[in-house]
C-alpha cells in the first residue's frame, strides 16, 4: 500500500483534502521502508517533534464473527496491548480498563446507520488527550478446504481463515490512518463444520491461539509503524487567567521552558458519503510550559483567541 509522510499542518491539510475529495477516509502515505524481520521497520524513522511521546487509545477488541466467546473481547484486548507495549517504548497505549479510561474505548460514537462516527470520535479523543484511537474487530472465521498434489497423489486439507479489521483514527484530522484487513490462514485441527453435525457455535480454542500468536504481533507492528511518523500534537483542556492546561506532561517528554505553537481547533469539512473531517487550523499564538506534574500547565506568551480545544505543537523554528 502506498503511503505519504505527513510533516506539518500544510501537508496534513492536503491529505485531508485528498481524502475528502476522493470520498476515502483513509490517509494514503508513501515512504521508503527498511525491511526488518519481514515487516517495515519505521521505528527507525523519527518525526520532527523532538521525539515527544504520543498517546494511543485502544478500543476493546470487537467480536463480530458470529461465534460466541464470553472472554474473547476482554482477554484479546489485553493480548493486543501487551504486543503493542512490546513493540515500542516510545508510545503510550491506553486500554479500556486503564485508570480513568475515556468512555470512547468501550463505546464508540456511531452514526444513525451504525458506522463509526469519525468526527465525534476525534473530538472525544482530543478531550481525552489521545493522538489516535485503534479499533480491532474479528469480523469473520470460516472453513477453507484446499487441495494439494497431482492426480491420484492429491490430498485434501481443511484450513480455517480468520479475518480481523484494523482501523486507526487520527485525532487531528478525524481521518483514518489505517483501514486494513488482516487475513490469517492455518491448518485446522478440526473443521468448524463436521459432516453430519451442526456447525460450531463457540469460537474454537485453536482460532484464539492463532490470533494471539500470529495476528496481534502483525497488527501491533502496523500500528507502531504508523504512529512513529505522525507528528505529536496536544489539545488544550482549560484556559484561565493567562494559563492553559491539557492532558500531557512529563510522560510526553515536555519540560518547563519548552515553547509550543498554538493552532485553532480547525474547521469541519464535509466529505463524500456524509463523512466529516477536521481541516488543520492556523497558528494563533504561543505558550511556554511551566509545570509538567500531572496535567501540563503553560503560560500564554502571545495570542488572544486561545481556548479549550485548540491544538499545540512543539515550536521548531
Amino acid at each position: 500500500m502506498g503511503r505519504c509522510l505527513r510533516q506539518g499542518p500544510v501537508l496534513a491539510a492536503v491529505l485531508v483534502w485528498i481524502a475528502v475529495s476522493t470520498g476515502c477516509g483513509t490517509l494514503q502515505r508513501s515512504y521508503t521502508a527498511v525491511m526488518e524481520g519481514g515487516h517495515q521497520a519505521l521505528r527507525w524513522y523519527k518525526s520532527a517533534d523532538d521525539d515527544l511521546i504520543k498517546r494511543v487509545g485502544v478500543h476493546r477488541v470487537i467480536n463480530r464473527s458470529g461465534y460466541a466467546s464470553t472472554t474473547f473481547e476482554t482477554a484479546q484486548t489485553g493480548r493486543l496491548l501487551d504486543r503493542l507495549q512490546a513493540e515500542s517504548q516510545g508510545l503510550i497505549f491506553i486500554g479500556p480498563d486503564a485508570a480513568a479510561a475515556p468512555e470512547l474505548l468501550t463505546r464508540l460514537p456511531r452514526t444513525p446507520q451504525g458506522a463509526i462516527n469519525n468526527l465525534e470520535l476525534a473530538l472525544a479523543a482530543r478531550k481525552a488527550g489521545l493522538n489516535a484511537v485503534a479499533v480491532a474487530s474479528l469480523i469473520d472465521v470460516r472453513d477453507r478446504r484446499r487441495e494439494e498434489g497431482l492426480w491420484w497423489f492429491k490430498d485434501v486439507y481443511d484450513d480455517i481463515e480468520a479475518t480481523i479489521n484494523l482501523e486507526l483514527f487520527d485525532s487531528e484530522t478525524a481521518a483514518k490512518i489505517i483501514d486494513e484487513r488482516f487475513i490469517h490462514h492455518f491448518e485446522a485441527d478440526m473443521p468448524l463444520a463436521m459432516a453430519g453435525q451442526p456447525p460450531a457455535t463457540d469460537l474454537p480454542t485453536q482460532v484464539i491461539e492463532e490470533i494471539e500468536e500470529k495476528v496481534w504481533p502483525a497488527i501491533a507492528r502496523r500500528i507502531v509503524d504508523e504512529m512513529v511518523i505522525i507528528p505529536w500534537v496536544g489539545f488544550i483542556q482549560e484556559v484561565s487567567a493567562g494559563n492553559v492546561t491539557f492532558k500531557a506532561g512529563s510522560e510526553a517528554g515536555l519540560e518547563p521552558g519548552d515553547v509550543l505553537d498554538v493552532f485553532d481547533a480547525g474547521r469541519v469539512i464535509q466529505g463524500q458519503g456524509g463523512s466529516r473531517f477536521l481541516a488543520p487550523g492556523i497558528k494563533i499564538g504561543e505558550i511556554e510550559v511551566s509545570d509538567t506534574a500531572g496535567r501540563l500547565s503553560a503560560r500564554i506568551l502571545s495570542g488572544t483567541q486561545i481556548s479549550a480545544g485548540c491544538m499545540v505543537k512543539l515550536k521548531t523554528d
